[in-house]
């Protein structure tokens, strides 16, 4: 059992102060999990500060929920935020913006506990279909399977100029999930 996996996990909703810690979160599973997967360029110039910022900006939405994973030695070591839909086609009311853990809390059923509380919100805020768009190329699309989420469209998604092929997963009903 690896140190991480002995640490006490505490889930909590996060607040507009957790933004530059979730920013580390989200800057540096990008890239541990995406090296050699989309350009170098792109993950060495991701910044903590303009994702913190990116962050606060979802803060001041009207339905937008984060929360965090954080244990006492490391802090926030995962998020996941969930809002209205911001490319909204009609065919779900909610979507999963991010779910990033650092690699050494992951596979620990962290990930689904987020994800759950997640749904709870937004069932809770009268929405009960989401959406997720990711890269094909992700190492995660199993874990989006395991929570229910279908294949149900496909988007070119670019970075840094290059077009990578994305996948939408939806929730129909996520009072069934």
């Amino acid at each position: 059992m690896s140190k991480a996996q002995r640490q006490e996990i505490t889930l909590r909703q996060a607040t507009i102060a957790d933004c530059l810690a979730v920013a580390r979160v989200h800057v540096q599973s990008w890239r541990e999990s995406f090296t050699g997967t989309v350009p170098q360029t792109f993950l060495d110039r991701m910044s903590v500060v303009r994702r913190a910022k990116a962050f606060e900006k979802g803060f001041a939405s009207d339905v937008y929920q984060m929360f965090v994973a954080e244990t006492r030695e490391n802090g926030i070591v995962g998020f996941a935020d969930f809002g209205k839909m911001r490319d909204n086609d009609g065919a779900y009311e909610a979507e999963l913006y991010a779910i990033y853990l650092l690699h050494d809390f992951q596979r620990q059923g962290i990930g689904a506990k987020l994800f759950d509380l997640g749904v709870k919100y937004l069932i809770a805020n009268g929405m009960n279909s989401m959406s997720l768009l990711a890269l094909e190329a992700s190492p995660y699309k199993s874990f989006y399977e395991k929570m229910g989420g279908c294949i149900v469209g496909r988007k070119t998604v670019v970075l840094d100029g290059v077009e990578y092929a994305g996948l939408v997963y939806g929730w129909d009903s996520l009072v069934e999930s």
